[in-house]
């Protein structure tokens, strides 16, 4: 385990993301841009509605991986499932080998949640 998303992450709710937007808005003006790319969307199970969520501790250091970001950067984290905050390591990381995780693992339309 890598990243217990189930207890860390920020789950906001409602889907129109307004608890969302009043939380971006509240931060400083440098810190909120930051801050957006820390937050995906995200359904807690089968059925559910789509919700902003948002890492706010060291997970964030997670770099992305992929085809599209070129050689040698193959994910080695990802989450349990489309609905699950725990990532876990593909493999045994060794020390001081970057963590990369796919970003695309949750389906993102901004527009599900009013955005």
């Amino acid at each position: 385990l890598v990243h217990n998303g189930e207890i860390s992450d920020i789950v906001f709710p409602g889907y129109d993301a307004i608890k969302w937007k009043e939380f971006v808005f509240s931060l400083p003006r440098d810190f909120a841009c930051d801050c957006t790319d820390w937050h995906w969307m995200q359904m807690k199970h089968e059925g559910d509605d789509y919700h902003m969520v948002a890492a706010l501790d060291i997970s964030v250091l997670m770099n992305s991986g992929g085809e599209e970001f070129g050689p040698g950067r193959t994910p080695n984290v990802l989450p349990e499932d489309k609905y699950s905050g725990k990532q876990f390591a593909l493999r045994d990381i060794v020390k001081d080998e970057e963590i990369l995780t796919d970003y695309d693992a949750y389906w993102t339309d901004w527009s599900e949640v009013g955005l």
